[in-house]
């Protein structure tokens, strides 16, 4: 339990600038994170498939792994909304860089059914308490720049990440690289666990706080969701019903993008998927941060709207790809449309929640496997993500390959419909 004169004292933080309170914390330790994370995560299908995986195979490892963060999402947001934010969001990063080792050590793909299990039920259990330590520590003026940091400062760690597994990969392997790229990701998430334990502070209110009762924790879990529901404004549920399809959407395709642009179709090397990656992060440094200053200056939808419109076209352009230089090309789009769309839409999704829920709302949309960032590579949990890895799986491996991404660029742009008819500016900005 945090004491009660840091209580006291939790309103300056958002005020003594992003780089010194919990943002910069989070920002500096999910950089550690994402050094050895851009390691692994452009190239997961291709470990699966090297360890003995089928496509089909692909799916049902993360549908298997969604499942079992349902649950915990829901009860994540019950605790971070009742025992506090710090407590949650540090021992599951623990759990969570422990779990790794698992996938270093994994002998065939099977034994990443049950690393997958544990990263999503720890993840679920952290999710809403992860992301309603950061929202709370932003303000309604400076929100959208605020994620917009916490998007740019990260991936800065892992810019060359990508190419440099990839050129490793193309010498010794896919296994082996991976099995290296796992040790890397180990070392640099516990660090980062550790100074999460030691510098985070933390957010929610003695006041706000309760004594929780393992006994209770099930029931108060619901009832305190019923709760949220009815106050869920309307412009949330338009947000909602968007992420919903566009989080379907990823689901079914995103773990194809990679296995369709180097073993597959285009037949790109490792390193040249590598060296997308690594341009994309590059580009989204660069162009994210104005284009979040101008979110909070303008507003939001003026981002969000055209980038999910033109988001189809680049999928669709990706399926017809049959080159470096055009893969590249879609690249470079798809890093554009998502640095316009994602720090704004996040943000507009925490205008519109009300901050004594926001632990809870999260655990709903983690639980659904709602997006809240409408950028393409974004993958959803829980449900949806149960269900559209499926899908993806064996669209991919019985139907065509390129059937998961329009199954991809349909959702997106239904998600785009909507938010065209129904989405509109809030008149106010949640604290």
């Amino acid at each position: 339990m945090e004491s009660l004169s840091r209580d006291k004292n939790m309103e300056p933080e958002k005020k003594k600038g992003l780089w010194r309170g919990n943002i910069g914390v989070m920002m500096l330790t999910s950089g550690l994170w994402t050094f050895g994370g851009r390691m692994t995560w452009p190239f997961w299908s291709l470990y699966v498939l090297h360890l003995g995986g089928s496509y089909f195979e692909i799916g049902l490892i993360s549908a298997i792994g969604a499942i079992f963060g349902v649950l915990p999402a829901l009860l994540g947001g019950y605790l971070a909304d009742t025992i506090g934010r710090k407590r949650l969001v540090y021992t599951l990063s623990f759990v969570l860089s422990t779990n790794t080792l698992i996938y270093f050590a994994a002998p065939s793909w099977h034994w990443l059914i049950l690393a997958s299990a544990l990263d999503s039920a720890a993840a679920g259990l952290r999710g809403p308490a992860f992301n309603a330590i950061i929202a709370d520590s932003t303000s309604a003026e400076s929100r959208a720049e605020s994620y917009a940091l916490t998007y740019i400062v990260p991936p800065l760690f892992g810019i060359l990440s990508p190419y440099i597994i990839g050129v490793y990969m193309d010498r010794v392997g896919v296994v082996p690289a991976q099995r290296c790229a796992y040790l890397i990701l180990f070392l640099g998430s516990l660090t980062a666990s550790i100074l999460r334990f030691r510098f985070l502070r933390e957010t929610l209110s003695a006041e706000e706080r309760e004594r929780v009762k393992v006994s209770k924790i099930l029931g108060g879990a619901f009832s305190g969701m019923r709760e949220t529901v009815k106050v869920v404004p309307r412009q949330l549920w338009v947000l909602t019903m968007m992420g919903v399809l566009f989080g379907f959407g990823a689901a079914v395709g995103t773990p194809f993008w990679v296995t369709y642009a180097t073993e597959d179709v285009i037949h790109l090397s490792n390193a040249q998927w590598g060296l997308i990656s690594t341009s994309n992060m590059l580009i989204s440094t660069v162009i994210s941060l104005p284009l979040a200053q101008f979110a909070d200056r303008t507003g939001r939808i003026k981002l969000v709207l055209p980038s999910m419109m033109l988001m189809p076209l680049v999928i669709v352009a990706f399926v017809y790809s049959r080159s470096f230089s055009q893969a590249f090309a879609i690249g470079v789009a798809v890093t554009v449309l998502g640095s316009m769309s994602a720090s704004a839409s996040q943000a507009l999704f925490t205008d519109s929640s009300p901050r004594e829920h926001r632990g809870r709302i999260n655990a709903l949309w983690a639980a659904v496997g709602t997006l809240q960032t409408f950028a393409i590579g974004v993958m959803p949990g829980s449900v949806l993500g149960a269900a559209g890895n499926l899908l993806g799986g064996f669209l991919y491996g019985n139907l065509s390959e390129a059937s998961p991404l329009w199954l991809e660029a349909a959702m997106a742009g239904c998600a785009a419909v909507i938010g065209l008819m129904f989405l509109r500016e809030p008149k106010r900005r949640a604290e």
